[in-house]
């Protein structure tokens, strides 16, 4: 962790249809996942909890007809992959004042009644990683997370992300988050802008998300 304490929050995986890439995720690595919240723009999506304080973010296409699924058919174009990321850091105020960014604030309500109260930075500048800070008590949120992992029944005990592979130019994302920025990044020239792939560690060994 840098001195922003930055962390890797969530790896959004963009896929066709949320439901088959979570029982595929299943049957290939042991990943079980959750109800996410619900999305009012034409996406739907399913958390794979990973860790106290990071998760996957399955997020699928569920109405063209409206923006964000339209985008999203658009992007995908019928190909499941590792989309976008964002980290948590410790002060938001100060990582957007860094970078001249506003502060946006939102809130979610899951399947299970909990609600998300969060602020963000940085999402206009996709594919760069953007900046969240969850609201609310920590210790709340630590039970949440836990009773989520248990709920999503793993059969590989993940605990964590073990690197993100990008392919921007290393200034342009040096220049993003700080050359000391102490995250796990592969940088892959030629790929394109953007994350690409990720790493998951697991009881069973490494799981490679693209």
């Amino acid at each position: 962790m840098n001195e922003e304490g930055f962390w890797i929050d969530h790896v959004i995986y963009g896929v066709v249809d949320a439901d088959a890439a979570c029982e595929r995720l299943r049957e290939e690595f042991g990943l079980g996942s959750v109800a996410g919240s619900p999305h009012l723009g034409g996406t739907a999506n399913r958390i794979v909890p990973l860790g106290p304080d990071c998760f996957l973010e399955i997020l699928g296409i569920d109405d063209t007809s409206k923006a964000d699924g339209a985008w999203l058919a658009a992007t995908l174009q019928g190909q499941d992959r590792v989309l976008w990321w964002c980290l948590g850091v410790t002060d938001l105020d100060d990582a957007a004042e860094r970078r001249g960014l506003p502060i946006r604030s939102g809130q979610a309500r899951t399947d299970d009644a909990d609600e998300l109260v969060f602020r963000s930075a940085g999402m206009p500048q996709y594919p760069l990683p953007f900046f969240l800070k969850l609201n609310g008590d920590p210790e709340v949120r630590a039970r949440v997370n836990a009773a989520r992992y248990e709920a999503a029944g793993h059969t590989c005990a993940p605990t964590g992300y073990t690197f993100v592979e990008v392919g921007d130019f290393a200034p342009v994302l040096d220049g993003w988050l700080g050359p000391d920025h102490g995250l796990p990044v592969r940088y892959e020239p030629g790929t394109g802008p953007g994350i690409h792939a990720c790493g998951i560690a697991t009881a069973d060994g490494e799981i490679i998300l693209r």
